[in-house]
């Protein structure tokens, strides 16, 4: 009698945990990927991508990991309506040389004008991907990427533009970054 009665309710739990899961699609962009599309905010070929996608390019493959939200950094607050945004990520030379890279490589949009740009913040903390540093042959570098926002931002696209010693530019690649 017990387990007639058991049933209805754990198909009911499991409704509720199946729409959930399904609710939100991490693998879907957001709308400020596709108004940066339209705005035509890139240069050469553009790939996108989601957190936890490998993104190639002439230099290396680099992918966000994971992406968070913080009031305060390493004891370091980001002050009255600010957020800071961590994205912690993988950055592996696919060349046969040893190249310098950044913080500075990554940039972030908020929204799709020239006002919507954002730089990374300089390293302030460890874990932090550094200002400049070199990068080995088939090294990975892992690290955190921190951008501050407002605190009603909830999606950043995170941006990096192949730039060549020529002063050239090549393709670029997009992470979406829901918050």
């Amino acid at each position: 009698m017990k387990h007639k009665k058991l049933l209805p309710v754990l198909l009911g739990i499991m409704l509720i945990l199946t729409f959930t899961a399904c609710g939100s699609d991490d693998k879907e962009p957001g709308p400020l990927l596709n108004e940066l599309k339209e705005a035509e905010f890139y240069q050469g070929e553009l790939t996108t991508g989601m957190v936890g996608d490998t993104m190639k390019n002439s230099f290396f493959e680099w992918k966000v990991n994971s992406v968070k939200t913080e009031t305060e950094l390493n004891g370091k607050s980001v002050g009255a309506g600010k957020k800071y945004v961590v994205a912690n990520i993988s950055v592996k030379n696919t060349t046969k040389e040893t190249f310098v890279t950044g913080n500075y490589d990554f940039i972030g949009y908020m929204e799709a004008s020239e006002d919507g740009h954002l730089d990374t913040a300089d390293s302030f903390y460890d874990d932090m991907y550094p200002d400049e540093t070199e990068l080995a042959a088939g090294k990975t570098l892992t690290g955190d990427i921190v951008f501050i926002v407002d605190e009603d931002v909830d999606e950043i696209v995170m941006d990096y533009m192949e730039f060549y010693g020529d002063e050239s530019i090549g393709n670029t690649n997009w992470v979406d970054l829901k918050l």
